[in-house]
């Protein structure tokens, strides 16, 4: 008898409810520690309320979520047994990211916004055990991949300049610095703004030529 033989991979798709927890374990653990950490309690509710794909049966229901506004995709381990019959499982969540696809999914208040009707990286998440894997270059073509089919012919992101690595991922990935935050503390004071709010750059990726914008 053939023995079956396994292999891993990652596979990247739109949250479902069933991924809920999960993905928000990732989120939270990724952003221990950081200044970060309190705003984004309210993760679990956030995901439910922004993202989740419908997985009820009923047609007029199915991929219904309720901010058309927003996607939220995971990255998810699958097992593929190969014997008589192809038969894959998928096994942990272990990534997220969520694309805001105009501003009204957005901090309206941002002293450094991306174009308003511009397709934006709101947040990132990998878990721990699964870093410099690869998994982050898979969110970011599954985003590379999504955009232009809603219409989109680039993507914004913001990252602390502070975090090297990440900056590295991004401009590996075709991304490129088109502003800095000011580092004015009097202009924090005044407009409430928090520490974790300084020293941000806001990148940009094209995806189509001739694809312009106005910050």
């Amino acid at each position: 008898e053939e023995e079956e033989e396994e292999e891993t991979s990652i596979v990247v798709r739109a949250i479902r409810e069933k991924d809920v927890s999960a993905a928000a374990k990732v989120f939270q653990e990724s952003f221990s520690g950081s200044p970060d950490e309190k705003p984004r309690s309210f993760v679990l509710r956030y995901l439910l309320e922004a993202c989740v794909v419908d997985d009820d049966d009923d047609d007029d229901k199915k991929n219904k979520k309720n901010n058309p506004y927003e996607v939220c995709f995971v990255g998810v381990t699958t097992t593929i047994k190969n014997g008589e019959t192809k038969e894959i499982t998928e096994d942990e969540v272990i990534s997220l990211v969520s694309v805001a696809l105009d501003v009204r999914s957005r901090i309206v208040d941002d002293p450094n916004p991306p174009p308003s009707d511009a397709p934006y990286v709101c947040n990132m998440a990998v878990s721990s055990r699964h870093r410099n894997k690869g998994v982050a270059k898979a969110m970011l073509e599954a985003i590379g991949e999504f955009v232009p089919s809603v219409g989109g012919c680039d993507v914004w992101l913001h990252v602390r300049e502070v975090d090297g690595k990440a900056v590295r991922v991004y401009e590996r990935f075709g991304f490129e610095t088109v502003k800095v935050d000011e580092k004015n503390p009097l202009l924090n004071l005044v407009m409430n703004r928090k520490e974790s709010r300084k020293g941000r750059a806001l990148m940009r990726k094209v995806l189509a030529e001739g694809c312009n914008f106005i910050v």
